[in-house]
C-alpha cells in the first residue's frame, strides 16, 4: 500500500471526527482551551488505537484467510464507506444534550468511540489483506488530532454544512480504496 492510499484512508478516517468537533464548536458556541484539547487530544488517540486493536485482534486470533482475506478486507472498506456516505446524506443530526460539557467524562469517551470505531474496521481490514498498520494507525491519529483541532476550534467558520458534504468525501475514498483493495 502506497503512502499516499495510506493518508487517503487517515483522512477518510478523520472525516468524522471533523464534522463532530465542527458540530461540538457551533454548540459549544465558544470553546475554551481546555475543551479544544479535550477534543483534539481524544479523537486523536481514540484514532490512533482503534485501528491497533481490530488489527491485533485479527493477529492474536490467528485469523488467517488469504486470498479471502484480501476480498473480506475490501469488502469491510467498502461496506464502511457506504455508511459514511449514507450518513452523511441523512438530514436530520441528533441534538447535544445543552445542559452539560459534552467534552468530558463519559460524553467524551462516547464521542472519541464513535469517531474511531471505522478505525477498528480498517485495521481488521489491513491485517485480513496482510497490510502493515502502524504507519496508518499513526497517519489516522495525527491527520484526526489536527482536523479536530481545525473544527473545534474553526467550527463556525467552517460551517455545519461542510460537515456533511465531508462525510460524503470520506465515504467515497473508503469505497474506492475497498474496491482496489479487494479486487484489483
Amino acid at each position: 500500500m502506497s503512502f499516499a492510499e495510506i493518508l487517503l484512508i487517515a483522512f477518510s478516517l478523520g472525516i468524522d471526527a471533523l464534522a463532530v468537533s465542527v458540530s461540538l464548536s457551533i454548540f459549544l458556541k465558544k470553546p475554551d482551551n481546555r475543551q479544544k484539547f479535550r477534543i483534539f487530544f481524544h479523537f486523536g488517540l481514540f484514532q490512533f488505537l482503534f485501528p491497533l486493536i481490530g488489527y491485533y485482534f485479527v493477529r492474536i486470533f490467528h485469523i488467517n484467510s488469504g486470498q479471502f482475506g484480501k476480498i473480506a478486507g475490501g469488502i469491510i472498506l467498502i461496506i464502511l464507506g457506504l455508511k459514511m456516505f449514507s450518513e452523511g446524506l441523512k438530514k436530520d443530526k441528533d441534538e447535544f444534550d445543552k445542559k452539560r460539557d459534552l467534552t468530558r467524562g463519559f460524553s467524551l469517551v462516547l464521542f472519541s468511540s464513535g469517531v474511531s470505531i471505522d478505525a477498528l474496521s480498517v485495521g481488521v481490514s489491513m491485517a485480513l489483506v496482510n497490510k502493515g498498520i502502524w504507519l496508518l494507525a499513526i497517519s489516522a491519529g495525527i491527520l484526526t488530532s489536527f482536523m479536530s483541532f481545525l473544527g473545534i476550534s474553526y467550527g463556525k467558520v467552517l460551517g455545519v454544512k461542510f460537515g456533511e458534504y465531508s462525510e460524503l468525501l470520506g465515504g467515497l475514498i473508503l469505497f474506492i480504496l475497498g474496491l482496489k483493495i479487494g479486487f484489483f
